[in-house]
């Protein structure tokens, strides 16, 4: 239920979202097809998220999706950083996440 709220909100504000339920049943790289950013929700059970990812990282193309978690825990949602963001939060801290992991990676010449 709460995956499907999240996935209209962002449809909402013009994401084309794609709701991935706990165990899909194809390949990674059949499901991610055409994904720019993975959003795992915090609804997804951690085992699901591990082996999901752990198949994703083995495939070239699915490999250099970015990956972005919604977290309950405080804990890991502050930890580093990198590609946790706190849940709940407000739609407009979520879409400003996901447009800075969209952004290009751009290498410095020095």
């Amino acid at each position: 239920m709460a995956g499907r709220a999240l996935e209209a909100l962002l449809q909402g504000v013009g994401y084309d979202t794609r709701l991935i339920e706990d165990s899909p049943e194809v390949a990674p790289e059949q499901t991610l097809e055409g994904i720019k950013l993975l959003l795992l929700a915090p609804t997804l059970s951690a085992e699901s998220k591990e082996a999901f990812l752990a198949e994703m990282s083995s495939t070239l193309d699915a490999a250099n999706i970015p990956v972005l978690t919604l977290s309950t825990t405080i804990k890991e949602a502050l930890g580093d950083g990198t590609g946790f963001i706190p849940w709940p939060c407000r739609l407009e801290d979520l879409t400003k996440k996901i447009e800075a992991a969209l952004l290009p990676v751009t290498e410095v010449n020095v």
